[in-house]
């Protein structure tokens, strides 16, 4: 029987996949078009993605469903279908899952602010999550992962919906931006104030993921291992973006990456993986720096 993934973290640092977009792009996707949608109609290209992560090393693999909240959804049309979209989703990459690996149903933010700021109230955005969770947990994932959240608000929101669905392991990630006096997300949020509340609202691991580098994610680890006991979640992207020719490149080579990962795990994390910019061959590198002291 498989081990759960806070027995398997005993035993060893857990490597998460790296980007899905970046390997949407370079597969085709176009501009404004459906990521999610894929999972349906180009099923082949999402299965192989998935395969060559955990061929890379990964032991946990998401879903293809960052946007596959009801309300990002709704934008392309696709609202109705959300469940099915989540379902279809959670059984391609589960096909490819190896007997000893994992499968983390992907929760990415609405693309709305909650009232006054914006226009959606909180029972339509946890609706939005709960369709969405509804078709990951069918679909058979192994836990449920909320990710690159820019708001507290909004990310305690979807962790509530998620445990009132039940006995699920969800981890929450927020998106930090580094200021001289500290770590905040973008709706002014500091990291304390953060895992604090996320502890309290009883999030099984606690996380970070994208807009930082891994230099700075190295600092953060370091702040966040300070805060809490929960396990740690830390997914860089690939460096700083580059805009060249009016295109966006991050410029971090695989093999520097793994270096900063082994020193985020030295400083405290106990899962890593990647964020945007990053592909197998990172996942490959971290996963070889990672088994030198196995």
């Amino acid at each position: 029987m498989k081990k759960n993934l806070f027995e398997r973290a005993k035993e060893k640092t857990i490597l998460f996949d790296g980007a899905m977009g970046t390997m949407l792009m370079a597969a085709g996707l176009s501009p404004g078009e459906s990521p999610e949608l894929w999972n349906l109609e180009k099923p082949a290209v999402v299965r192989d993605i998935h395969r060559k992560y955990y061929e890379a090393g990964s032991d946990v693999v998401h879903t293809n469903t960052f946007g596959g909240n009801a309300v990002k959804l709704l934008d392309k049309g696709l609202s109705e279908r959300t469940e099915e979209i989540n379902r279809e989703a959670a059984r391609l990459a589960r096909s490819v899952r190896p007997a000893d690996g994992y499968l983390a149903g992907d929760l990415g933010p609405t693309g709305k602010m909650l009232k006054p700021l914006g226009e959606l109230t909180l029972e339509e955005m946890k609706e939005a999550f709960l369709a969405q969770a509804r078709g990951l947990i069918q679909g058979g994932v192994d836990f449920l992962s909320i990710e690159t959240m820019f708001s507290l608000e909004e990310a305690l929101a979807a962790l509530q919906v998620l445990k009132d669905m039940g006995d699920h392991l969800v981890s929450v990630s927020l998106t930090y931006t580094k200021t001289k006096n500290g770590f905040f997300t973008m709706m002014g949020e500091s990291l304390d104030q953060c895992v604090g509340a996320l502890e309290k609202a009883g999030a099984d691991i606690l996380a970070a993921n994208c807009t930082l580098g891994s230099r700075d994610m190295l600092e953060l680890t370091g702040h966040m291992k300070a805060l809490t006991r929960k396990p740690l979640l830390i997914q860089p992207n690939a460096g700083k973006p580059v805009s060249r020719q009016g295109v966006t490149r991050y410029e971090q080579t695989p093999l520097e990456f793994a270096a900063d990962m082994k020193s985020i795990v030295a400083a405290g994390a106990d899962m890593v993986g990647g964020c945007c910019g990053t592909n197998p061959e990172f996942i490959r590198e971290v996963r070889a720096v990672l088994s030198e002291g196995s």
